[in-house]
Order: structure tokens, then C-alpha cells, then sequence
């Protein structure tokens, strides 16, 4: 195309290109999973996705009346990664940096339906065309991928009082080359019904810390009954909670297991494969700009 005007057969160059618009990520293979944990700052959004389906856990913060995650990260990655629709889409609870994108992803791609522990009343129920509360007990299949629900219960939502971060949807994915556990923001109490009522559910070989790392939460008890080979904490650059906390990263490391974090090495790829079990790749580290340090990982070290 960059030839000489009047070159014969110059139109070719357009022909060329043609592939490049028409090439798309390969799709994980029945059993398979595929997990992105996006860095959204201050805030949670993770993509799973399977052979035939893609769900979205959470969707970040609202950054200024035109910015939030949705349109500026969820949106983007989710067309970088194919993914037309959504088949299901969970927001754990009622705070800004879970709920901020909701509204753009919303209006951005279909979703098939969606669950959250909302309250009946609060305005943004009403985005979602076809709706239900979060509990224990749901539970569904897609490609050979198994995903429950362990919290809240039913009955919490009785319970007016309770917090909001108590009431966060616990969601347990399981293939067979590996899990997560995605426990939103609950806390030491939350933990503990948790431990009471399914200690064996929560055995995963990837946790996605509780609360961004907030000393509320990841109690002695519960980490090692979830016993993760990786912890992930989502956290802002240099966020005003100071998350995680030092004393919780401790914890998570004196039983051994390998931690990342959003702030330092960016989203988090995982994929749970046939052969290779559980694979990751930070973002940070495998696509670093020039103005960015590979160092090792930073929390690691405190």
C-alpha cells in the first residue's frame, strides 16, 4: 500500500491486512478456565471465562462522572479477549469500588442475567433485565467448569443490620485443573460462618484475598482452610487504607503462599489447563513499559 500511486496490483496491500481484523485469542478448551483479575486500582473486577461462556465477578470503581472501570479497563479487555456477551454477571456488594463500573459494562454488552446482594431498593437493581439475589447454595456448570455460591445465606438478608461487606456473594470456581476462590469483601465474621458451615468448600488453589487485604479480614483459621498455593490482593497504588496490611500479607506468607498484587504487577492472567494445572502471568512483568521496574515482587519482600 506505501508503493508508488499507479503500481500495478498496489490494492493488494489492502487484501493483506484483512486477517488482522479477522484473528481472535483462542478459546479455552472444554474443563478449561480462564481467569483475569484486572487492575482496576482501588477496586475488584475479575473475568472468568470457559470454552462457551464468560462470567464477570465485580466491576471495579467509579473514577469521575465519565471514567469508571467499565468503560475505561472491563470493556477494552473483554473485546481485546473476544468476549461479545456475558452469561452471567455477579457484584459482591453495595460499595463504589465494586459497583462503579456496573452501569458501563451494563450498557456495553448483553448480559444474560445477573446476581448481587443489592438491596430490593437500591437504584441500580433496576439496570439489570433479569436478576437474583446471591445465596448459598446456587450453584450451575458451564463446559465442565463447576461454580457455587458458599455466602451469604438466605436468611442474612433478613438481617438489616447486617454489613454490607458481610453480605459480599462467595463465589467458588472449580475445574478440573484447578480453583479460586473469589470471597469479595466479607470479613472476620463472615470467615468464620464460612469455616462453621463449609470448611471443606473452601480449599482453593487460588484466593483472591478478602477486603483487598484489610486487617477486618483473612483471619489465621480461615487462610488455612483455604490453603492457596496463590493469594492475589487487589489493591490501589498507594491507596489511603494502606491495603494490604502488612500484618495480613504476613500471615498469607507464613503459610506459604505466593502472593501478587494488583498495584505491583498489574492484572493478574491465570489459566487452569489440561497438562500444565495452573498457569500465571502478571501483566506487569510480561509487558512492562520502558518507565516501569521488573523487579521481584514487591510484597514478597516486606
Amino acid at each position: 500500500m506505501l508503493l508508488p500511486r499507479g503500481f500495478p496490483l498496489r490494492w493488494l496491500g489492502a487484501a493483506a491486512l484483512a486477517p488482522m481484523f479477522l484473528l481472535l485469542p483462542a478459546l479455552p478448551l472444554a474443563g478449561e478456565l480462564r481467569v483475569a483479575v484486572l487492575d482496576v486500582g482501588q477496586g475488584m473486577a475479575i473475568v472468568a471465562q470457559t470454552a462457551r461462556h464468560a462470567l464477570l465477578y465485580d466491576t471495579g470503581p467509579r473514577y469521575s462522572e465519565e471514567a469508571d472501570s467499565g468503560n475505561r479497563i472491563i470493556l477494552p479487555y473483554l473485546r481485546g479477549a473476544g468476549i461479545a456477551r456475558l452469561d452471567g454477571l455477579i457484584v459482591s456488594h453495595d460499595d463504589n469500588d465494586h459497583t462503579g463500573g456496573m452501569l458501563s459494562v451494563v450498557g456495553g454488552v448483553p448480559v444474560a442475567w445477573a446476581a448481587s446482594s443489592l438491596p430490593d431498593s437500591h437504584p441500580l437493581r433496576t439496570a439489570f433485565a433479569h436478576h437474583v439475589p446471591c445465596y448459598a447454595g446456587q450453584a450451575w456448570n458451564w463446559d465442565g467448569v463447576h461454580f457455587e455460591m458458599l455466602h451469604p445465606s438466605l436468611e442474612s438478608y433478613a438481617l438489616t443490620k447486617l454489613k454490607d461487606n458481610d453480605r459480599s456473594c462467595v463465589l467458588k470456581i472449580s475445574s478440573a485443573y484447578g480453583s479460586l476462590l473469589l470471597p469479595g469483601d466479607i470479613e472476620r465474621t463472615s470467615e468464620a460462618e464460612l469455616l462453621e458451615r463449609t470448611p471443606e468448600a473452601l480449599a482453593s488453589d487460588l484466593l483472591v484475598a478478602p477486603h483487598h487485604g484489610s486487617k477486618t479480614s483473612s483471619t489465621v483459621p480461615f487462610i488455612a482452610a483455604v490453603h492457596p498455593a496463590v493469594t492475589v490482593f487487589t489493591a490501589g497504588y498507594r491507596n489511603r487504607f494502606g491495603h494490604p496490611k502488612a500484618e495480613v500479607v504476613q500471615r498469607y506468607l507464613d503459610l506459604g503462599s505466593r502472593l501478587y498484587r494488583s498495584d505491583v504487577d498489574g492484572a493478574l492472567l491465570v489459566e487452569f489447563t489440561a497438562g500444565q494445572g495452573m498457569t500465571l502471568r502478571a501483566w506487569r512483568q510480561a509487558q512492562p513499559r520502558y518507565w516501569q521496574e521488573t523487579k521481584g515482587k514487591a510484597v514478597e519482600n516486606e
